[in-house]
């Protein structure tokens, strides 16, 4: 059977635009801050995506603090700021072990969900995507994701597993609990994800989906705005895809807003 192979652009169109209108992030705490951890296989890579939710009390005093000219209004780039500040805190805490090799992070998208840009406001709000690079295609591997951020006020944990075509799942557990649906809650600051790491062990199959960029770029450009995106959008490989994003359970609580799965966006 012919390997499937996708046209790199067009498959982060379909994501950015199908991600941005399916995310929908559950009800957020009232008190605590909320985390949520999301790892896809795919047969050149693992996507890794990670939310912060603010809680509405955590979120409205975080929103002063965003608020740079203190106008009441939270402007794209003051919300930007405060994404990519949040992202090297996380960066820096996250521990990505892929087939015995630590990779560091370098985030393909930083998305800032407000939902209004009123100071006035609570909770909110990051989600970040981030590629973990085999380094030959499909096969065998490994991959232990260790979490040792320290969110204040922190709420709920949650690590899932999404599948893909192609992708056999050998095992996946975080610490010693193994949960057949793949999702690992835990309350409090760091806990099993912080020592034990999720560990997760895959074979990636020949229909496993690769990007044009075999490779998998180590730098990626700042993701596509939906617009934009919306303009470029074509292709069969993006339109089977997108069906398969579309009908996927979401078993991600958190959504990590930028939906299931991507390649980089293109230099």
């Amino acid at each position: 059977m012919r390997p499937v192979r996708l046209n790199l652009p067009t498959v982060v169109v379909a994501i950015t635009v199908l991600g941005r209108a399916a995310a929908a992030h559950v009800a957020p705490s009232v008190d605590d801050n909320n985390r949520y951890l999301k790892l896809t296989p795919l047969g050149d890579r693992v996507r890794v995506a990670y939310t912060v939710f603010f809680g509405e009390v955590p979120g409205a005093s975080e929103r002063r603090t965003i608020d740079a000219n203190r106008d009441g209004q939270i402007s794209e780039p003051e919300g930007h700021a405060f994404g990519e500040q949040l992202a090297a805190q996380v960066a820096s805490a996250l521990e990505v072990e892929l087939d015995g090799k630590v990779q560091p992070i370098r985030w393909a998208a930083i998305d800032v969900g407000m939902g209004t840009p009123q100071v006035a406001a609570g909770s909110f709000s990051v989600d970040l995507v981030a590629y973990a690079c085999l380094a030959e295609p499909r096969g065998r591997h490994r991959i232990v994701v260790r979490d040792r951020l320290r969110i204040p006020r922190p709420g709920e944990t949650e690590a899932t597993l999404e599948d893909s075509p192609g992708v056999r799942i050998e095992h996946a557990r975080v610490g010693t609990d193994e949960d057949p649906s793949y999702d690992y809650r835990f309350a409090g600051p760091g806990g099993p994800l912080s020592e034990d790491g999720f560990d997760v062990q895959f074979v990636a199959g020949p229909e496993s989906i690769v990007t044009s960029d075999a490779t998998c770029g180590a730098h990626a450009a700042p993701p596509r705005t939906g617009t934009y995106a919306l303009a470029a959008l074509g292709g069969a490989g993006a339109l089977g895809l997108a069906s398969w994003l579309f009908v996927r359970r979401r078993r991600h609580r958190g959504g990590a807003g930028l939906a299931m799965m991507a390649g980089p966006p293109p230099p």
